[in-house]
């Protein structure tokens, strides 16, 4: 009933295995697991070979630009071939911790894109308090793109649907001080996706367990009841934009 389109697989406290067993029991047909550094993300890969209904991305999060080379980017090239990778990322921007600065972000950021312009693939984003930096690098993307755990007000709504870019709704959409849950209804439901960001972002309804895809459920009926669509129906509504976005088999 619904896709898990972001989640970290390798970190969970319980085994890839048994968290995508749990998944499916709560009804989560598909999981895309999603990578930050090289190493993980060829680890990524390998899930995707070995376990059904498990899709992976390869990317270089901010939070490791400084440890970026050519060679990394010659890695993800390579991974972007292998055929359980859906998608380039998580990549983007994060002047909130500030581990690197913005120009090696910046750098790591744009060698990104232009690998994904070439290879086709969607690149998933990470952007914490750099959404203006992150909109205007993007403008250089031929590629979709995936706004990953979004969390940006009315104004950064109506930006995301105005450029057709998809939007990541993650647990911290659920709490009540989210600012994106008083514009849900801004957002183009064609774009919309859900995801858990596991083992991160725990949905309210559960905020005091170690996330996981199985979750996901609570994030997506919160959303549903507040732009009024039944639960079933967002679930087709988001899975179906997820297989979209990320070129995954129809469901059988």
């Amino acid at each position: 009933m619904f896709i898990d389109s972001h989640t970290h697989l390798l970190r969970l406290e319980v085994s890839p295995e048994e968290a995508i067993e749990a998944a499916a029991e709560a009804g989560v047909l598909d999981v895309v697991n999603v990578g930050t550094n090289v190493e993980d993300s060829q680890e990524g890969a390998k899930l995707a070979a070995a376990l059904p209904n498990v899709y992976s991305s390869a990317g270089i999060h901010p939070h490791n630009a400084g440890t970026y080379t050519a060679a990394h980017l010659e890695a993800l090239a390579e991974l972007s071939e292998s055929p359980g990778i859906v998608a380039l990322g998580e990549v983007g921007l994060d002047y909130y911790r500030g581990d690197w600065s913005q120009e090696i972000q910046r750098a790591l950021f744009e060698d990104a894109i232009s690998l994904a312009n070439d290879t086709r693939l969607p690149l998933i984003i990470h952007s914490r308090e750099a959404f203006a930096d992150t909109m205007a690098i993007l403008t250089r993307a031929r590629v979709p793109i995936v706004l990953h755990c979004f969390e940006g007000g009315e104004r950064e709504a109506r930006e995301a649907v105005e450029r057709g870019y998809y939007v990541g709704l993650a647990g911290n959409t659920t709490y009540k001080n989210s600012r994106t849950a008083e514009v849900l209804e801004i957002l183009d439901p064609e774009r919309i996706l859900v995801e858990t960001d596991a083992p991160y972002l725990s949905p309210q309804a559960v905020r005091s367990k170690r996330n996981e895809p199985k979750y996901v459920v609570h994030t997506a009926h919160f959303v549903a009841e507040r732009i009024g669509v039944g639960e079933e129906e967002f679930g087709a509504l988001t899975s179906r934009n997820a297989r979209n976005v990320f070129g995954l088999p129809l469901e059988v």
